[in-house]
Protein backbone atom coordinates (compact mmCIF):
# COMPACT_ATOMS: atom_id res chain seq x y z
CA UNK A 1 0.00 0.00 0.00
CA UNK A 2 1.29 3.62 -1.14
CA UNK A 3 2.32 5.64 1.92
CA UNK A 4 0.43 8.93 -0.49
CA UNK A 5 -3.18 10.14 0.49
CA UNK A 6 -4.89 11.91 -2.15
CA UNK A 7 -6.78 14.20 -0.37
CA UNK A 8 -9.84 15.92 -2.20
CA UNK A 9 -11.00 19.17 -2.18
CA UNK A 10 -10.09 21.02 1.08
CA UNK A 11 -7.34 20.07 3.62
CA UNK A 12 -6.58 21.33 7.08
CA UNK A 13 -2.96 20.82 7.96
CA UNK A 14 -1.06 20.71 11.08
CA UNK A 15 0.84 24.32 11.65
CA UNK A 16 4.05 23.59 13.35
CA UNK A 17 6.00 26.87 13.30
CA UNK A 18 5.48 30.08 15.44
CA UNK A 19 6.43 33.43 14.94
CA UNK A 20 5.71 35.33 17.54
CA UNK A 21 4.16 35.04 21.25
CA UNK A 22 0.81 35.95 20.38
CA UNK A 23 0.07 32.31 19.94
CA UNK A 24 -1.50 29.91 17.22
CA UNK A 25 -1.55 32.40 13.94
CA UNK A 26 -4.77 30.36 12.27
CA UNK A 27 -6.15 33.59 12.99
CA UNK A 28 -9.97 33.82 12.35
CA UNK A 29 -11.58 35.28 9.54
CA UNK A 30 -11.21 39.44 10.10
CA UNK A 31 -8.56 39.72 12.68
CA UNK A 32 -5.36 40.72 11.34
CA UNK A 33 -1.67 40.95 12.35
CA UNK A 34 1.65 41.66 11.01
CA UNK A 35 4.08 38.94 12.19
CA UNK A 36 7.63 39.45 11.36
CA UNK A 37 8.79 36.42 8.59
CA UNK A 38 12.04 34.63 9.12
CA UNK A 39 14.05 34.39 6.00
CA UNK A 40 13.68 30.13 6.43
CA UNK A 41 10.38 30.59 5.63
CA UNK A 42 10.77 32.05 2.27
CA UNK A 43 14.16 30.89 1.59
CA UNK A 44 15.82 34.17 1.09
CA UNK A 45 19.29 35.25 2.63
CA UNK A 46 19.19 38.78 2.26
CA UNK A 47 16.90 40.15 4.44
CA UNK A 48 16.30 43.11 2.20
CA UNK A 49 14.88 40.73 -0.66
CA UNK A 50 11.99 39.41 1.85
CA UNK A 51 8.51 40.75 -0.39
CA UNK A 52 6.13 38.89 2.09
CA UNK A 53 5.23 40.49 5.52
CA UNK A 54 2.08 38.74 6.82
CA UNK A 55 -0.03 35.93 6.56
CA UNK A 56 -3.63 34.24 7.77
CA UNK A 57 -5.91 31.95 7.21
CA UNK A 58 -9.19 31.96 5.73
CA UNK A 59 -10.45 28.63 6.19
CA UNK A 60 -8.99 25.08 5.43
CA UNK A 61 -7.63 25.84 1.94
CA UNK A 62 -8.02 29.82 1.47
CA UNK A 63 -5.71 31.93 3.27
CA UNK A 64 -4.22 36.27 2.78
CA UNK A 65 -0.93 36.99 2.62
CA UNK A 66 0.41 40.84 2.65
CA UNK A 67 3.29 42.05 0.66
CA UNK A 68 5.22 44.98 -0.72
CA UNK A 69 6.98 45.92 -3.21
CA UNK A 70 10.29 47.82 -2.78
CA UNK A 71 10.57 51.00 -4.95
CA UNK A 72 14.11 51.43 -5.02
CA UNK A 73 15.29 48.09 -4.62
CA UNK A 74 19.04 47.72 -5.34
CA UNK A 75 18.33 45.00 -8.38
CA UNK A 76 14.66 44.80 -9.27
CA UNK A 77 14.76 47.94 -10.64
CA UNK A 78 11.73 49.59 -12.73
CA UNK A 79 11.16 49.12 -16.26
CA UNK A 80 9.43 52.17 -17.85
CA UNK A 81 8.26 53.49 -14.46
CA UNK A 82 6.27 49.95 -13.61
CA UNK A 83 7.53 47.79 -10.92
CA UNK A 84 10.22 44.84 -12.16
CA UNK A 85 8.11 41.83 -13.75
CA UNK A 86 9.92 39.22 -11.80
CA UNK A 87 8.64 41.10 -8.76
CA UNK A 88 5.28 39.12 -9.27
CA UNK A 89 6.51 36.04 -9.79
CA UNK A 90 9.09 35.98 -6.62
CA UNK A 91 6.06 36.86 -4.72
CA UNK A 92 4.43 33.93 -5.79
CA UNK A 93 7.03 31.85 -4.62
CA UNK A 94 7.84 33.56 -1.52
CA UNK A 95 3.57 33.52 -0.36
CA UNK A 96 3.39 29.74 -1.42
CA UNK A 97 6.17 28.74 0.73
CA UNK A 98 5.44 30.89 3.31
CA UNK A 99 2.09 28.55 3.59
CA UNK A 100 3.63 25.75 3.09
CA UNK A 101 6.21 26.21 5.92
CA UNK A 102 3.15 27.65 8.29
CA UNK A 103 0.19 26.10 7.88
CA UNK A 104 0.56 23.26 5.39
CA UNK A 105 2.94 21.31 7.81
CA UNK A 106 6.60 21.81 5.95
CA UNK A 107 9.44 21.57 8.60
CA UNK A 108 11.91 24.07 7.83
CA UNK A 109 14.91 22.21 5.75
CA UNK A 110 12.83 20.27 3.25
CA UNK A 111 13.30 20.92 -0.71
CA UNK A 112 10.79 22.07 -2.70
CA UNK A 113 10.62 21.34 -6.80
CA UNK A 114 8.95 23.67 -8.47
CA UNK A 115 7.25 22.00 -11.57
CA UNK A 116 5.50 25.96 -12.83
CA UNK A 117 5.28 29.36 -12.55
CA UNK A 118 2.13 31.19 -14.32
CA UNK A 119 1.24 34.65 -13.78
CA UNK A 120 -0.61 37.79 -15.61
CA UNK A 121 -0.04 41.31 -14.32
CA UNK A 122 -2.09 44.38 -15.06
CA UNK A 123 0.57 46.99 -16.26
CA UNK A 124 -1.97 50.05 -14.97
CA UNK A 125 -1.60 49.33 -12.48
CA UNK A 126 2.19 48.48 -11.74
CA UNK A 127 3.10 51.94 -11.47
CA UNK A 128 6.11 52.88 -8.90
CA UNK A 129 5.37 54.88 -6.70
CA UNK A 130 7.15 57.47 -4.02
CA UNK A 131 7.47 54.45 -1.40
CA UNK A 132 6.26 50.55 -1.34
CA UNK A 133 3.78 49.04 -2.82
CA UNK A 134 1.36 47.49 -0.42
CA UNK A 135 -0.65 44.36 -1.49
CA UNK A 136 -2.89 41.94 -0.50
CA UNK A 137 -3.11 38.31 -1.81
CA UNK A 138 -5.96 35.70 -1.71
CA UNK A 139 -4.44 32.31 -1.86
CA UNK A 140 -6.49 29.10 -2.79
CA UNK A 141 -4.98 25.58 -2.07
CA UNK A 142 -5.88 22.71 -4.45
CA UNK A 143 -4.95 19.52 -5.42
CA UNK A 144 -3.39 18.98 -2.25
CA UNK A 145 -1.07 15.41 -1.31
CA UNK A 146 0.00 14.49 2.09
CA UNK A 147 2.69 11.89 2.96
CA UNK A 148 3.17 11.24 6.73
CA UNK A 149 0.75 14.04 7.83
CA UNK A 150 2.91 16.54 5.82
CA UNK A 151 2.33 18.53 2.61
CA UNK A 152 4.09 16.70 -0.68
CA UNK A 153 2.51 18.37 -3.57
CA UNK A 154 -0.01 20.90 -4.37
CA UNK A 155 -1.52 23.62 -6.34
CA UNK A 156 -1.84 27.54 -5.37
CA UNK A 157 -3.51 29.88 -6.91
CA UNK A 158 -3.18 33.51 -6.20
CA UNK A 159 -4.61 37.10 -6.85
CA UNK A 160 -2.94 39.73 -6.07
CA UNK A 161 -4.66 43.39 -5.18
CA UNK A 162 -3.44 46.97 -4.27
CA UNK A 163 -6.15 49.24 -2.55
CA UNK A 164 -8.33 46.67 -3.52
CA UNK A 165 -7.58 46.60 -7.35
CA UNK A 166 -5.96 43.26 -8.95
CA UNK A 167 -2.54 43.82 -10.60
CA UNK A 168 -1.95 40.63 -11.02
CA UNK A 169 -2.92 36.73 -10.93
CA UNK A 170 -1.35 33.97 -10.96
CA UNK A 171 -0.83 29.73 -10.32
CA UNK A 172 2.49 27.81 -9.71
CA UNK A 173 2.53 23.97 -8.41
CA UNK A 174 5.05 22.34 -6.15
CA UNK A 175 6.75 19.34 -4.97
CA UNK A 176 8.00 18.84 -1.65
CA UNK A 177 10.94 16.55 -0.89
CA UNK A 178 12.43 15.39 2.97
CA UNK A 179 16.09 15.79 2.96
CA UNK A 180 16.65 12.03 2.72
CA UNK A 181 14.84 12.13 -0.33
CA UNK A 182 16.58 15.06 -1.82
CA UNK A 183 19.76 13.41 -1.06
CA UNK A 184 18.59 10.62 -2.76
CA UNK A 185 17.87 12.74 -6.45
CA UNK A 186 21.00 15.08 -5.99
CA UNK A 187 23.54 12.34 -5.49
CA UNK A 188 27.26 13.66 -5.88
CA UNK A 189 25.27 17.18 -7.42
CA UNK A 190 24.05 17.92 -3.31
CA UNK A 191 27.94 19.24 -3.17
CA UNK A 192 27.95 21.15 -6.30
CA UNK A 193 28.33 25.15 -5.50
CA UNK A 194 28.52 27.98 -7.68
CA UNK A 195 32.15 28.23 -9.35
CA UNK A 196 34.02 32.10 -9.38
CA UNK A 197 35.64 31.27 -12.57
CA UNK A 198 36.24 34.45 -15.08
CA UNK A 199 33.16 35.66 -16.61
CA UNK A 200 31.72 35.33 -20.18
CA UNK A 201 31.48 38.91 -21.72
CA UNK A 202 27.53 39.87 -21.05
CA UNK A 203 25.64 41.34 -24.11
CA UNK A 204 25.30 45.29 -23.70
CA UNK A 205 22.66 45.87 -20.44
CA UNK A 206 20.50 48.09 -22.98
CA UNK A 207 19.14 45.21 -25.02
CA UNK A 208 18.01 43.37 -21.52
CA UNK A 209 16.71 46.08 -19.48
CA UNK A 210 19.03 45.80 -17.01
CA UNK A 211 20.43 48.25 -15.06
CA UNK A 212 24.16 47.63 -15.61
CA UNK A 213 26.18 45.46 -17.69
CA UNK A 214 26.86 43.62 -14.46
CA UNK A 215 22.93 42.49 -14.03
CA UNK A 216 23.16 41.00 -17.22
CA UNK A 217 22.59 37.09 -17.58
CA UNK A 218 23.37 36.64 -20.95
CA UNK A 219 26.60 36.21 -23.03
CA UNK A 220 26.59 36.52 -27.00
CA UNK A 221 27.48 33.32 -28.79
CA UNK A 222 27.31 34.54 -32.30
CA UNK A 223 24.16 33.51 -33.31
CA UNK A 224 20.78 35.32 -33.82
CA UNK A 225 18.62 34.60 -30.71
CA UNK A 226 21.39 32.10 -28.69
CA UNK A 227 23.40 33.50 -25.70
CA UNK A 228 24.79 31.45 -22.94
CA UNK A 229 23.93 32.06 -19.23
CA UNK A 230 26.25 33.31 -17.57
CA UNK A 231 25.80 34.51 -13.48
CA UNK A 232 28.11 37.47 -12.05
CA UNK A 233 29.13 37.17 -8.22
CA UNK A 234 27.62 40.32 -7.45
CA UNK A 235 23.72 38.60 -8.41
CA UNK A 236 22.96 38.54 -4.66
CA UNK A 237 19.33 39.31 -4.72
CA UNK A 238 19.04 36.40 -7.00
CA UNK A 239 21.53 33.92 -5.90
CA UNK A 240 21.72 32.13 -2.65
CA UNK A 241 25.67 30.72 -2.40
CA UNK A 242 24.16 27.09 -0.30
CA UNK A 243 22.22 26.31 -3.56
CA UNK A 244 23.65 23.28 -5.35
CA UNK A 245 21.87 24.31 -8.28
CA UNK A 246 21.23 27.63 -10.17
CA UNK A 247 17.67 29.13 -8.91
CA UNK A 248 14.45 29.16 -11.00
CA UNK A 249 14.32 32.54 -10.21
CA UNK A 250 17.22 33.69 -11.93
CA UNK A 251 16.30 31.38 -15.17
CA UNK A 252 13.01 33.22 -15.05
CA UNK A 253 15.34 36.54 -15.12
CA UNK A 254 17.03 35.57 -17.79
CA UNK A 255 14.40 34.16 -19.76
CA UNK A 256 12.80 38.12 -19.59
CA UNK A 257 16.39 39.48 -20.29
CA UNK A 258 16.46 37.19 -23.58
CA UNK A 259 12.83 37.97 -24.54
CA UNK A 260 13.87 41.85 -24.53
CA UNK A 261 17.48 40.92 -26.20
CA UNK A 262 15.52 39.05 -29.50
CA UNK A 263 13.01 42.29 -29.83
CA UNK A 264 15.59 45.00 -28.89
CA UNK A 265 15.32 47.74 -30.34
CA UNK A 266 12.10 47.57 -30.00
CA UNK A 267 10.19 48.05 -26.58
CA UNK A 268 9.10 44.84 -25.23
CA UNK A 269 7.77 44.80 -21.47
CA UNK A 270 5.69 41.69 -20.68
CA UNK A 271 2.54 41.86 -18.84
CA UNK A 272 1.97 37.88 -19.00
CA UNK A 273 5.02 34.92 -17.89
CA UNK A 274 4.59 31.46 -18.14
CA UNK A 275 7.69 28.76 -17.18
CA UNK A 276 7.70 24.80 -17.10
CA UNK A 277 10.47 23.52 -15.25
CA UNK A 278 11.73 20.26 -16.44
CA UNK A 279 15.12 19.73 -14.55
CA UNK A 280 17.56 21.34 -12.25
CA UNK A 281 20.15 23.34 -13.98
CA UNK A 282 23.21 22.35 -12.88
CA UNK A 283 26.30 24.52 -11.59
CA UNK A 284 29.38 23.99 -13.97
CA UNK A 285 28.04 23.42 -17.49
CA UNK A 286 27.29 25.71 -19.85
CA UNK A 287 23.53 26.25 -20.34
CA UNK A 288 22.25 27.92 -23.83
CA UNK A 289 19.23 29.67 -23.95
CA UNK A 290 17.39 30.01 -27.54
CA UNK A 291 14.50 32.64 -28.17
CA UNK A 292 11.98 32.80 -30.68
CA UNK A 293 8.81 34.81 -32.16
CA UNK A 294 5.77 32.19 -31.51
CA UNK A 295 2.02 32.78 -31.92
CA UNK A 296 0.62 35.51 -29.53
CA UNK A 297 -3.24 34.52 -28.50
CA UNK A 298 -4.00 38.21 -28.80
CA UNK A 299 -4.58 40.81 -31.28
CA UNK A 300 -1.70 43.59 -30.83
CA UNK A 301 0.60 41.73 -28.90
CA UNK A 302 4.22 40.12 -29.24
CA UNK A 303 5.12 36.86 -27.67
CA UNK A 304 8.35 34.97 -27.57
CA UNK A 305 9.31 31.76 -26.06
CA UNK A 306 12.93 31.07 -24.74
CA UNK A 307 14.28 27.73 -23.88
CA UNK A 308 17.06 26.98 -21.82
CA UNK A 309 19.22 24.07 -22.24
CA UNK A 310 21.87 22.40 -20.91
CA UNK A 311 23.84 19.11 -22.21
CA UNK A 312 21.27 19.41 -24.96
CA UNK A 313 18.48 19.06 -22.56
CA UNK A 314 15.32 20.95 -21.63
CA UNK A 315 15.99 22.97 -18.04
CA UNK A 316 13.05 25.23 -18.77
CA UNK A 317 10.13 26.57 -21.15
CA UNK A 318 8.98 30.32 -20.64
CA UNK A 319 6.71 32.32 -22.76
CA UNK A 320 6.08 35.73 -22.45
CA UNK A 321 3.81 37.92 -23.93
CA UNK A 322 3.75 41.78 -24.14
CA UNK A 323 1.60 44.37 -25.44
CA UNK A 324 2.73 45.97 -28.67
CA UNK A 325 3.71 49.69 -28.12
CA UNK A 326 2.45 52.30 -30.29
CA UNK A 327 4.84 55.12 -31.16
Amino acid sequence: MSDTMHVSGTVQPRAPHQTHSEGNHRTPPGHHHAPCVPQEFVHRPVVDDILVTSWRRLDDSRFTVTAQWPHDHGYFTPTHGRHHLILTGETIRQAGLLLCHTELGVPVGHHFILGNLVYTTHPEHLAVGGGPTRLTIDVTCSRMRLRGGTLSSGHFAMTLRKAGRIVATGHSDVTVTSPAVYRRIRGERLAARRTLDPLPAPVPHQLTGSAMDSDVLLSPTGGSGRWELRIAPGHGAMVNPANDHIPGMLLLDAAQQAARALTAPRIFVPYAFGTEFHRYAEHGVPCTLAARHVPSALPSTTTVQVTGRQEGRPVFVSTLTALDVRR
